[in-house]
């Protein structure tokens, strides 16, 4: 857990380093008119890996995860559905709070569901208008009553 902590700390450092790098001055909202994006969001301890959102406004949000692994007869996996919400608009780093939940899906069955709520910040770049990346922190109960910190970040290509 902790070994997942400093690695977070440091690609976060290292990618913000690299944005203020490639900053440009700019008074154009990078994130407007945005609607579908595909990519990648990965979070512990949900897990994931493809994600797909879709903005039906500047303020809200849906995103679906999923990622899943195994052969027919024995596979494991997890799909999650969350609720976006931006608090702040910035032009190039938007602050957003999002809950949902996560539910594994196996041959086996029986696993918690697992219910979260994160604050994110999502950085838009001038030279990829299209991309963004965001880096999310929260917590998370399971339908069995643990409760653990939840830490996530992805990147999305918007259409």
């Amino acid at each position: 857990m902790r070994r997942s902590i400093v690695v977070l700390t440091i690609v976060f450092v290292i990618f913000s380093l690299s944005v203020t790098t490639f900053a440009q001055e700019t008074d154009e909202n990078l994130s407007n008119g945005r609607s579908f994006g595909i990519g990648m969001q990965v979070g512990f301890p949900w897990g994931g890996l493809v994600s797909c959102r879709y903005w039906f406004n500047p303020t809200v949000a849906v995103e679906g995860i999923i990622f899943a692994w195994g052969e027919a007869n024995d596979y494991f996996g997890v799909f999650t559905g969350r609720i976006l919400y931006k608090l702040s608009d910035t032009p190039t780093v938007d602050f957003y709070i999002a809950s949902g939940a996560t539910f594994p899906f196996s041959a086996y069955g029986h696993s918690p569901v697992l219910f979260s709520a994160v604050g994110g910040i999502e950085f838009n770049f001038a030279f990829a208008k299209n991309l963004a990346w965001n880096v999310e922190f929260g917590g998370t109960i399971s339908s069995t009553g643990n409760l653990a910190m939840a830490l996530g970040t992805g990147i999305h290509f918007y259409f």
